[in-house]
């Protein structure tokens, strides 16, 4: 028979954070990082459709500093395991690095961005704590916008890979940049196939919904991998708006929506071997 317990208990500390696990601490901030941040007083917005549009890695942004404490509203939860029920502390984790954590909001939200590492910290200055919604979400500064794009782009969403046109009809075998490069695209199908890799792991694709049918903008490679190894959801994020697209496709990969009518089904592609 179990013993029942009514210790109080810590939370294990995990070593990465989604950026939707962490709190905001001010209320709002402003557009741009200070010019001595190493990001060239850029605006927020700018960074995060760096980001996205494959010219800076996630892992440019310094480590985000993170402080976790008990959550004074939710209080303790109770838990039962194999040595019966427990009490356990409800933590929240909150940051003051506010700007960067914008940024990794929005990257989760559109597939990009899964999990953070962080620094663990022991204080914030009370006067970066100004949240009134409890770190659920910020506002910049004086109505300022962000800058960029990608920030007004919807939510990633989860749509079957065969339903998806190429816009390219030769694919090289080859990752050429971001977390994959050097990676044979044939070794991610066979990953996918073992279930030795999730596909929620995979960074998200752009595809663009005319009306009519759903044409991949940005990850060709990526898609290939999917149809190849059968896999019924992929992430995308799904482009309804031409005027988006024409602000963000020729920065993205070079060309204009004009020059993408074409589309192709898995048998038209040729592929490098």
């Amino acid at each position: 028979m179990a013993m029942w317990s009514f210790t109080e208990q810590e939370q294990e500390t995990p070593s990465k954070l989604r950026p939707s696990e962490i709190c905001f601490s001010q209320k709002e901030v402003y557009h741009r990082f200070r010019r001595r941040s190493g990001h060239g007083h850029r605006t927020i917005g700018d960074t995060l459709d760096d980001i996205v549009e494959g010219r800076l890695h996630v892992t440019s942004l310094p480590t985000i500093n993170v402080k976790e404490e008990e959550d004074e509203v939710t209080g303790v939860e109770e838990e039962n395991d194999e040595v019966g029920k427990r009490k356990k502390k409800k933590t929240r984790w909150i940051t003051a690095d506010n700007r960067r954590l914008w940024i990794f909001r929005h990257l989760e939200r559109l597939g990009r961005c899964n999990e953070v590492s962080y620094i663990k910290v022991g204080y914030i200055d009370e006067m970066k704590r100004s949240s009134e919604n409890r770190g659920a979400s910020v506002e910049i500064k004086h109505g300022a916008r962000p800058g960029g794009y990608w920030h007004e782009a919807p939510d990633v969403t989860y749509i079957d890979p065969m339903n998806v046109k190429f816009t390219n009809n030769f694919i090289q075998m080859t990752f050429t940049a971001g977390g994959h490069f050097g990676v044979n695209v044939q070794t991610l199908v066979e990953k996918l196939e073992s279930g030795e890799l999730e596909f929620k792991v995979i960074p998200s694709i752009v595809v663009w919904d005319d009306g009519t049918s759903l044409r991949v903008i940005d990850g060709n490679r990526r898609l290939w991998a999917f149809q190849q190894a059968e896999q019924s959801k992929i992430a995308a994020i799904v482009i309804k708006d031409r005027q988006f697209l024409n602000n963000t496709i020729q920065r993205m990969i070079g060309q204009f929506l004009i020059d993408l009518n074409s589309g192709y089904n898995r048998d038209e592609i040729t592929t490098e071997l």
